[in-house]
């Protein structure tokens, strides 16, 4: 195995067109470590060294890509961090699992890697081998390490069609799923938007901003944290560009009063963000409603899981998620 270690930017482009190639065959795919999220990410949040690993085959075929950064306390993190990237693990194929990762170990070990001295690696899915993998090397090193569960992402396997789901769920929140839809479907200005890519996504993006901020007081103060608003805003015209944003309002009068800011990627839709008005059409709770009808439109479309992301909110449940539990894995030189 070959490894090339990246340090400038440049890594998100130059290896973009291998980068999507790969990821789309590994264990972890998600839209968190697509390269123009973490390019975006870097450019708004990232500090310290960055140490893009990448690992080819003696064929010169990439097999592998740690994304990797040193912070300014010296800890080696996960490129795409903690608040905005709710899965992150080493790109690597199932064919390639174990050697890449131990390829990825040895260089992290030895001399020529940056001057860490723990790795706070947060976000894995349980799902991954990384964590045990790199906690049993980083032991017969004699360093300290810790795997634990730090959040779950509810997720629905979606059936092939809306009455199978429906039987999914207990039939008292059934019941009160239906009765706000027939409720709200009894305005008839209610209109259901997904913006598609001859809409104006600077336009959209400013309804659907204002709906964060009239959500909810954290949310509004979220969004006031430095770089955060600049960087939704470039991650909503982006992926828009790159035709896996599901931004979907439900419109009342013409006027949004709801709307989620989803990826749909690599068969699935990973639900991101919402807002919602609460001082318009709460009477038929417009979240529920336009929830209900993006969930249909998944079934639609033939994906194959509803992902609600990091957070044990109710109403996740109450709609048919399952936990898939997210881990971090802390290793520290001793």
């Amino acid at each position: 195995m070959l490894i090339t270690v990246h340090s400038t930017p440049s890594v998100f482009q130059e290896l973009k067109s291998e980068w999507l190639a790969l990821l789309k065959t590994s264990v972890t795919n998600t839209p968190f470590q697509l390269p123009t999220f973490q390019a975006i990410w870097w450019r708004y949040f990232g500090e310290g060294q960055l140490c893009i690993l990448s690992v080819r085959a003696e064929t010169g075929e990439l097999v592998g890509i740690a994304p990797l950064y040193v912070d300014k306390s010296d800890t080696l993190c996960w490129v795409g961090g903690e608040e905005i990237a709710d899965y992150l693990d080493v790109i690597v194929g199932h064919s390639h699992e174990k050697t890449v990762r131990e390829a990825v170990w040895a260089w992290l070990a030895g001399a020529q890697s940056p001057g860490w001295h723990t790795a706070w690696l947060s976000n894995i899915p349980a799902w991954s081998e990384t964590p045990a993998h790199w906690q049993a090397l980083a032991q017969a090193q004699g360093w300290q390490s810790e795997v634990t569960q730090i959040d779950v992402c509810p997720v629905i396997d979606l059936p092939n069609d809306l009455e199978s789901y429906f039987q999914l769920l207990d039939s008292k929140q059934r019941r009160e799923i239906q009765r706000k839809q027939r409720r709200a479907e009894a305005e008839e200005s209610l209109r259901l938007q997904i913006v598609t890519a001859q809409d104006d996504i600077t336009t959209a993006t400013e309804e659907f901003l204002q709906l964060m901020r009239a959500s909810h007081p954290d949310k509004a103060a979220f969004l006031l944290r430095p770089n955060m608003r600049d960087a939704f805003v470039e991650l909503l015209k982006v992926f828009h560009q790159e035709g896996i944003l599901q931004l979907a309002f439900l419109r009342l009068d013409g006027e949004a009063v709801a709307g989620y800011f989803n990826y749909q990627y690599a068969n699935k839709i990973w639900v991101y963000n919402s807002g919602i008005d609460p001082n318009k059409a709460s009477a038929f709770s417009p979240g529920w409603v336009l929830l209900t009808y993006l969930i249909s439109h998944a079934i639609e479309q033939g994906n194959s899981h509803f992902d609600f992301l990091q957070g044990d909110e109710d109403y996740k449940y109450r709609f048919g998620g399952r936990d898939i539990g997210v881990l971090r894995l802390r290793i520290e030189k001793v």
